[in-house]
């Protein structure tokens, strides 16, 4: 079977670094979600996969409000990023490899007013992934055939917290990338049923598939940035959707609205609603769930 394996984590950057002034306890907090994300990584390389299908929200790398669509792929060959923090220090925590240029020994940091997570200003970066040029053309075409009036770039930018899921789980840079794009982020959010819908499309486009295929959402879970709710976190829904996919309730997610994703600091939510619509009503085993200052990490894969 083409899908050998699935599991969604979160992207944020706060797994790979802990500020001076956090404490002990933070700082056992974040070890935590780094094991979790070694755990996710042992599935990976159990399952044999040639390529990992990575559901990720943009984050203002390759698209804007001048076209900020609400699902996009990236075709191209090669995708590329810098980390959120120094490649030595990633090196250490995630024993992920990087391409060191020559005359180039480190990188320099964003300009300034750039979030400092984000990728596109240098052209030589650190992490490069070779990309699975001919299932993400059949994924852009097979999905426009049945509905999905696809955007796709060219750009393959990926950004630090992007980046950071790949430390973890491809450290050796060994498997080829799918890059899926969404909208988690400024609302109008996609709806999660056509999410859902979304994901079985892209099941069946991939059983066509010779690869074997790892598919990984990233996001989350609930948190509020920008909004006046930074800081809060709704435990609650966030045990609510745990609950749901451990149980193999993985369709009643398509019966959320958009409002109910962000009102509860949800909206990276649509990543896992369409990896959840290629599992199916399969139980997700949860490996951790761990309430961070700003923001609830939510930790689980699918045995296929």
């Amino acid at each position: 079977m083409p899908l050998v394996g699935a599991a969604a984590a979160p992207h944020s950057h706060l797994q790979l670094f802990t500020r001076p002034a956090e404490d002990d306890d933070y700082k056992r907090l974040v070890q935590k979600g780094r094991d979790a994300m070694f755990v996710l990584r042992e599935q990976v390389e159990r399952s044999g996969a040639d390529t990992i299908l990575v559901i990720h929200d943009d984050h203002f790398v390759n698209f804007d409000f001048r076209c900020y669509p609400p699902f996009a792929i990236f075709v191209g060959k090669e995708a590329s990023g810098s980390g959120v923090t120094s490649p030595a220090e990633i090196q250490k925590i995630t024993g992920a490899v990087y391409r060191e240029y020559e005359g180039k020994s480190e990188y320099a940091s964003a300009p300034s007013g750039i979030p400092q997570h984000m990728a596109a200003w240098e052209k030589q970066k650190p992490y490069v992934y070779n990309v699975d040029v001919d299932l993400s053309t059949k994924l852009l075409k097979g999905l426009m055939e049945r509905g999905f009036d696809l955007p796709f770039t060219t750009d393959g930018t990926m950004d630090g917290e992007h980046v950071l899921t790949m430390n973890f789980l491809n450290p050796r840079a060994d498997k080829n990338l799918v890059l899926f794009y969404t909208n988690g982020y400024v609302p109008p959010l996609p709806w999660p049923r056509r999410c859902y819908a979304l994901g079985e499309a892209i099941r069946d486009i991939a059983e066509a598939s010779s690869q074997k295929i790892f598919v990984f959402a990233t996001g989350g879970m609930s948190h509020y940035p920008g909004t006046p709710l930074y800081g809060h976190v709704d435990e609650d829904f966030d045990a609510r959707i745990l609950d749901m996919l451990a149980k193999g309730d993985g369709a009643d997610l398509s019966k959320f609205t958009p409002d109910d994703l962000m009102n509860h600091g949800n909206g990276e939510l649509v990543n896992w609603i369409i990896a959840a619509g290629m599992i199916g009503n399969r139980p997700a085993k949860v490996v951790d769930y761990i309430r961070l200052w700003h923001i609830g990490l939510g930790y689980i894969y699918w045995e296929l």
